[in-house]
């Protein structure tokens, strides 16, 4: 099942970094569904980047128990990970003493990295944070935590809709997206988005396969001139890849760059020049890694771009599903005006 990322929330109550526009989709609806088993431990990597943010603490539904809210404030990169991304691990385990809301599948969550991004910075992590874990739908399993210092979301379970009907649900069997934050330290956060799960242990090595898939926003926010604002991007999601080559193309089409307006209350198309998201990346193994480009309709580049890393591994037998995460530094025609901006999101998919 799908929960919003807390430090999405500005745009996600509006569905927008949800993907919950008529012509995308959003995450598994139900959360009672217990078809998995605890404890579970996984691994997989991450995209991760330290920026200037706002770290509150906001109340739960558990009296007395709060969790933290760290939302982008900057548009530059202060520290990242390199391109092929930090290594994560993790587990989740029965909590012997859930609270009364906790909800179904009450886990004590621990997810944390052993190293660090290129100049330095070590995320908080977590350990035996209260959270829970959802099976959804025979699910890879998706953990849902957050704590005084950090909060991490899965989404493995999506519904696509196009016009507003349902048209298919992706659902994730041998791994699972990740989005992560921490309040790090001195006015700054760190935000992060992967992956994990079982990688496929026997590639094919030769032929083609092609893969419906979701985007889910990570964090996103432009520089508007007077402040910062957040922002987020939906469409479709399809890649393919060439096992004879080695390549991953493809991407998010039908895109739309949006914030919120909160006079109009309406999303804003930021530049309509943007309608897509282009992945171009190089197999090695099981896993792949490039770049994810901003491009317009023609598959040219809209701007230009400090970093736009993109790492990503194929899952289950067969490579039968492929996860991917995307962190992007750049500038772009926004709202008009060229503006700094910072995007980061994660991408499942199912072989056709």
């Amino acid at each position: 099942m799908k929960k919003l990322f807390v430090s999405s929330t500005v745009l996600a109550g509006l569905a927008m970094l949800a993907g919950c526009s008529p012509s995308a989709g959003g995450g598994g609806g139900g959360g009672t569904a217990v078809t998995g088993t605890l404890p579970i431990t996984a691994s997989g990597r991450m995209l991760a980047f330290q920026a200037t943010a706002d770290t509150t603490l906001y109340d739960t539904a558990e009296p007395g128990v709060q969790n933290a809210y760290t939302q982008l404030t900057g548009t530059t990169m202060l520290d990242k990970s390199a391109p092929a991304g930090m290594a994560i691990s993790g587990s989740a385990e029965e909590d012997p003493t859930p609270y009364a809301s906790q909800g179904p599948n009450a886990a004590l969550i621990t997810a944390t990295s052993a190293d660090t991004m290129a100049g330095g910075t070590a995320l908080k992590g977590i350990t035996n944070g209260k959270g829970n874990v959802y099976f959804e739908a025979g699910a890879f399993g998706d953990p849902q935590v957050g704590t005084t210092d950090a909060n991490l979301s899965a989404v493995g379970v999506y519904n696509i809709y196009e016009n507003n009907q349902l048209v298919d649900t992706i659902v994730m069997q041998h791994g699972t997206t990740i989005r992560y934050a921490d309040s790090g330290s001195g006015g700054n956060g760190n935000f992060g988005v992967g992956y994990i799960g079982n990688n496929t242990t026997t590639m094919p090595g030769s032929g083609t396969a092609t893969y419906k898939g979701f985007w889910e926003g990570g964090v996103g926010a432009y520089d508007t001139g007077a402040g910062t604002a957040q922002m987020g991007l939906s469409g479709k999601v399809a890649l393919a890849a060439n096992f004879q080559t080695g390549k991953v193309s493809g991407g998010v089409t039908d895109a739309r760059l949006e914030t919120y307006d909160s006079g109009t209350q309406q999303l804003v198309n930021l530049n309509s020049s943007i309608t897509g998201l282009k992945v171009d990346a190089d197999i090695t193994g099981s896993e792949y890694a490039g770049t994810a480009t901003l491009v317009d309709s023609g598959g040219n580049a809209v701007g230009t771009t400090t970093s736009n890393n993109l790492i990503g591994a194929f899952l289950g037998d067969n490579a039968a599903e492929t996860v991917a995460a995307t962190a992007i530094e750049g500038s772009a025609e926004l709202g008009g005006t060229t503006r700094n901006y910072i995007l980061t999101g994660v991408i499942g998919g199912q072989k056709n």
